[in-house]
């Protein structure tokens, strides 16, 4: 058996490698907090039922007397807090007090103080003084979104989010962090008018002003919103003064300007597209294989890069006496196939099964073999991290990011290299070499990864199914579930 038949041995919950374990300082915090909690609840119940009680003089139904003594106070108890904390004290710099505010929401867990308060750091575009300390969760994950969002690194940004939106059942993403970290997230997109990217990050959030600015950046997109759906969502949102702008344009153009977006020309020549592809590619929008299939369908039909325009080329080039008037030529069309391979490896779909011509066969193969290249590459980031050797540990956040890397080249690939291309190399090198990489991440870092790991040993035992290792499958569902259970 190799050694993706072998369970991961974690260490006791909350340990790393190297650090003191003491569960009790972590039990005396959380009895602390629970006591705060509750001396703050019986003050706030016997202050509010004190001061009705006089006022109303004993006239209140028993209806609002449970909703003014309990359900109010409750609401305060558990919203309260976390909108002080992101709402008032993150907005105006004051990170410690935000911080505070979030220890004393019931809406939060104790072990996510250090990754929001990270994530606050990063968000204010301050350098994190333990970012490699941090463990990875949803914050950390987020708040390294929104690093590489701000450094214009959008690939990585968009792995990352790609990542959190199709985690596996049991990997923790808590609500705070999709309404307000991916708020940020969609703010900045916003900002710069990538309404592209802004509908992509939308995608994971929640909360009031996510959909709304997941609405306008559908809207910009060109999708029909119907105007009073959007105006309502404006009215329930946050930073009505800031987004009225961007609603009232949308509305006007949803309204006067149907006609003018329809009669906008689209690129008519084959040059026009291939340009046009290139720039939604360079731009981090999606593509669909069957836009680059048809553009190569379309190089072929006018004639430019056809085997019988290089023969009409070739003999023009004899009438005029000129020697070698076919290298141009092929140099512009292997330029061309080059380009239309590179679309190919990264649109979205399943690429058809038969090709219909000599140069879509040509066009996938090279697509193949670029997406193979890039998945050894990614695979070889990992390889670096020898997990016998305790002094090569990276930072858990670091090495979750490499494997994302991994992830989006392999999850591309199955759309265009195939099973069996996969299956050889998955059995080859892949299957071993990322399992001993998730055990190395687990081993040093211990509790603090163990949500990265959980996330990428779930993710092991889907790629083992496709390709039919059902060895791999049973023992990475057992080094998910021991995962999970120390991540909780």
């Amino acid at each position: 058996m190799t050694t993706a038949g072998v369970a991961i041995p974690l260490g006791r919950r909350g340990s790393v490698p190297g650090e003191r374990v003491r569960p009790g300082r972590v039990n005396l915090r959380a009895v602390v907090r629970l006591l705060v909690w509750m001396a703050l609840w019986g003050t706030v119940l016997r202050n509010v039922g004190a001061t009705v009680g006089a006022w109303a003089g004993g006239s209140l139904s028993a209806g609002t007397t449970i909703l003014i003594g309990v359900v109010i106070p409750a609401w305060l108890f558990v919203l309260v807090p976390s909108w002080f904390a992101f709402r008032v004290a993150a907005p105006r710099g004051m990170r410690r007090l935000a911080v505070a505010a979030c220890w004393m929401s019931p809406m939060v867990r104790l072990r996510d103080l250090p990754s929001i308060a990270a994530y606050l750091e990063i968000a204010a575009d301050r350098p994190c003084p333990a970012w490699g300390e941090l463990p990875v969760d949803a914050w950390t994950a987020l708040a390294a979104a929104v690093q590489a969002d701000r450094r214009r690194s959008l690939q990585q940004a968009t792995r990352i989010v790609d990542a959190l939106a199709h985690l596996p059942a049991g990997a923790r993403f808590p609500w705070l962090a999709r309404v307000h970290a991916v708020e940020t997230l969609v703010l900045a997109a916003v900002a710069r008018h990538d309404w592209t990217t802004a509908a992509r990050y939308a995608r994971i959030g929640r909360g009031r002003l996510v959909r709304l600015l997941g609405l306008v950046a559908r809207g910009d997109e060109g999708a029909v919103i119907p105007t009073p759906p959007l105006w309502r969502a404006w009215l329930l949102a946050p930073m009505r003064r800031t987004t009225f702008a961007l609603v009232r344009a949308l509305a006007w153009r949803r309204a006067v300007a149907p006609v003018a977006r329809a009669a906008t020309p689209a690129p008519v020549t084959v040059h026009a597209r291939h340009v046009a592809l290139l720039e939604a590619a360079a731009r981090n929008q999606e593509i669909h294989v069957d836009d680059v299939l048809a553009l190569a369908a379309a190089w072929q039909d006018e004639g430019e890069i056809g085997d019988g325009a290089l023969a009409r080329l070739r003999a023009r080039a004899l009438e005029l006496g000129v020697r070698d008037g076919e290298a141009p030529a092929l140099a512009v069309r292997e330029r061309v196939l080059d380009e239309l391979a590179h679309l190919l490896a990264r649109a979205e779909g399943e690429l058809p099964r038969t090709a219909t011509s000599p140069v879509i066969e040509t066009m996938a193969n090279r697509a193949r073999e670029r997406q193979i290249a890039r998945i050894k590459g990614a695979f070889a980031a990992l390889a670096t991290l020898d997990p016998d050797r305790h002094g090569s540990a990276l930072p858990p956040l670091e090495a979750w990011e490499r494997w994302l890397a991994l992830r989006a080249a392999w999850e591309r690939a199955e759309h265009t290299a195939g099973r069996a291309a996969l299956a050889t190399l998955w059995r080859s090198s892949v299957r071993d070499g990322l399992w001993s990489f998730c055990c190395a991440i687990s081993h040093q870092h211990g509790a603090r990864a163990a949500w990265a790991v959980f996330v990428m040993f779930d993710w092991m035992a889907d790629r083992a199914e496709y390709v039919g290792d059902m060895v791999a499958v049973l023992a990475n569902r057992e080094n998910a579930r021991l995962a999970l259970a120390s991540a909780r």
